[in-house]
């Protein structure tokens, strides 16, 4: 899972999936999207003509972070997979309706049409003719084949090898033709090769880079050569990305001439470069600066439900934590409309457990943990935890004391904190905060990440899905660190069974079913509390035209219609 860093700093390696099955594409889904504009714009889509400021066919895009190199595979950050989107391909895009789009290959294998064996074991897909690479080179089923074998090189810091790693091999009986065999079924593999999957990963040049024992460090992570429909051209970290159209698109040349991205990690520079019109689109701007950035004259406001999910993260391995009513009175203790209204200006969506309201694995009869101090203390009292004379409770000589922590210079984070730090002590909590360089919260179990490691009591983090509801990695006792991303220590053989049936299951109704009662174990056992579900905060230029985000996993999937 990737966090954007207007959230949490850096991505904690996108792991999860969000959800449909095998063999159903994402069409019956309904567009859930919101555009809001802001003072003086016309309807959204740019206004007749163009305003002086504008550079025509030339976009001019920010965010807050720096790409850490342009390859998705080994990269780390959110913002590498958003810039793959202009010059890289994979097999399937999702667009702004949760509609399959088919780019690199020719239609969605199901079991309907074929492309699905019966047993779930085979999946072929068809990949589309006359594709070239940007140097000219014809793209075809060795690029596939070896693009997997890239992922499972174990010289290769790839962020994650899930749904590859169940691949026994690829057979290429022809150029069009990618043959995968598993070793067993997997209901969201198609959701996961080579597309929107919890870790996109596009697919790369066997002409370019099978030359090279790793990919860690090599030129092509800062000038990649892909399918995509703008070339990039020049990069170095810390400076403007430029990428040109690519004249030879299999789509036809983009409306775009060039494309422009710099880092401003800064949000009040950022919001002085979109008012004095050096900045064309803010993507992913964050909710805590909604009120300011969302009054820019002639820009349109864009927010998007987006598979993505914030939380507080209970560590249960600790001792008080380890204790359900604990966690259950930490929930009945937290205003999380408040939190919503306050913190993010009602940007996010309120919502229980871990699938977003818009999408089709949430159980719609979810009971949520209210908001009820009188009865977070009653659940403490049961509990054993008594008030002592200074007002923070203890049990057994122990006082009820927590540590969270929360990434540098996160305004979320802080403002976040200093809500619960007074909500919390009110009914007997005392709280403490932390702050960690984000590079250090989200680093991996061998390099002492907080998360990884477990060095935290409460953990304030986002969770971002693709286009399958499995995030599995996230709450079975196998995904516990190193093996995964269950950084709360979670076991419960329920969720552990339930999860195995929605991964073996084609079935959309026995994976919904399943997932139904995993949020409703989740939510009754609190290993996390969902404090909101995140809508993509964009701010555009009027005079950007046909910019559709989307739901998953980034918000680019049509780059090559952008036009200014």
């Amino acid at each position: 899972m990737r966090v954007p860093p207007s959230e949490n700093g850096r991505r904690v390696k996108r792991l999860g999936f969000l959800a449909v099955a095998l063999a159903i594409a994402l069409g019956a889904c309904t567009r859930v999207a919101t555009t809001q504009s802001g003072p003086g714009t016309d309807a959204p889509g740019g206004a007749a003509g163009r305003h002086p400021w504008t550079r025509p066919g030339v976009l001019r895009l920010a965010s807050l972070s720096d790409p850490d190199n342009l390859s998705p595979m080994i990269g780390a950050y959110q913002i590498d997979v958003d810039l793959s989107m202009f010059w890289a391909g994979y097999l399937f895009n999702y667009d702004d309706n949760n509609n399959v789009v088919p780019e690199l290959a020719t239609e969605l294998p199901t079991l309907e049409n074929g492309g699905i064996s019966r047993d779930g074991l085979t999946i072929t897909y068809h990949l589309r003719k006359g594709v070239t690479w940007h140097d000219g080179a014809p793209f075809g089923a060795d690029d596939v084949k070896f693009s997997w074998q890239a992922i499972m090189n174990p010289n290769n810091d790839v962020q994650s090898r899930i749904g590859y790693d169940i691949i026994a091999s690829i057979d290429t009986p022809d150029p069009q033709t990618a043959v995968v065999k598993l070793k067993k079924p997997f209901a969201p593999f198609v959701n996961t090769f080579f597309t929107m999957g919890a870790t996109p990963i596009p697919v790369y040049p066997k002409h370019l880079l099978a030359q090279y024992p790793d990919l860690n460090r090599i030129p092509y992570n800062s000038k990649p050569v892909g399918t995509g429909p703008f070339i990039v051209k020049e990069w170095h970290r810390g400076q403007t990305l430029r990428m040109v159209a690519n004249p030879h698109y299999w789509r036809g040349a983009p409306k775009l001439k060039e494309v422009q991205y710099r880092a401003i990690p800064d949000e009040n520079t950022l919001t002085t470069s979109v008012r004095t019109h050096e900045i064309d689109l803010w993507s992913n701007a964050s909710s805590a600066n909604y009120t300011t950035a969302s009054n820019i004259p002639d820009t349109h406001v864009y927010l998007t439900p987006f598979t993505q999910f914030s939380m507080l993260g209970f560590n249960v391995s600790r001792p008080i934590l380890s204790e359900v009513q604990v966690r259950r009175a930490l929930a009945f203790a937290t205003d999380r409309k408040r939190l919503l209204d306050t913190i993010t200006y009602g940007v996010n969506i309120l919502g229980e457990g871990d699938q977003p309201a818009f999408f089709w694995a949430h159980d719609a009869e979810l009971k949520s943990l209210p908001f009820d101090p009188a009865k977070a203390r009653d659940t403490l009292d049961a509990a054993g935890w008594r008030i002592g004379a200074d007002g923070i409770r203890s049990k057994n000589g122990q006082p009820l004391r927590l540590e969270m922590v929360i990434t540098t210079g996160n305004a979320v984070g802080n403002r976040l904190s200093v809500l619960l730090q007074s909500a919390w002590k009110d009914v007997g909590v005392e709280l403490e905060i932390k702050q960690y360089a984000s590079a250090l919260m989200f680093a991996g179990y061998g390099a002492g990440g907080i998360l990884q490691t477990g060095k935290f009591d409460i953990a304030s983090f986002s969770w971002v899905n693709g286009v399958d509801p499995d995030d599995s990695t996230l709450f079975t006792s196998a995904a516990i660190p190193p093996h995964g991303y269950n950084q709360f220590r979670y076991r419960n053989p329920e969720v552990d069974a339930q999860e195995r049936i929605a991964l073996a299951s084609n079935d959309r109704a026995v994976r919904k079913k399943a997932y139904a009662r995993i949020q409703e174990i989740l939510v009754d056992q609190v290993p996390e509390l969902t404090t909101w579900f995140q809508r993509r905060f964009d701010v555009a230029s009027v005079d950007l035209k046909n910019y559709k985000p989307s739901h998953v996993v980034t918000t680019f999937w049509n780059t090559w219609e952008y036009d200014i």
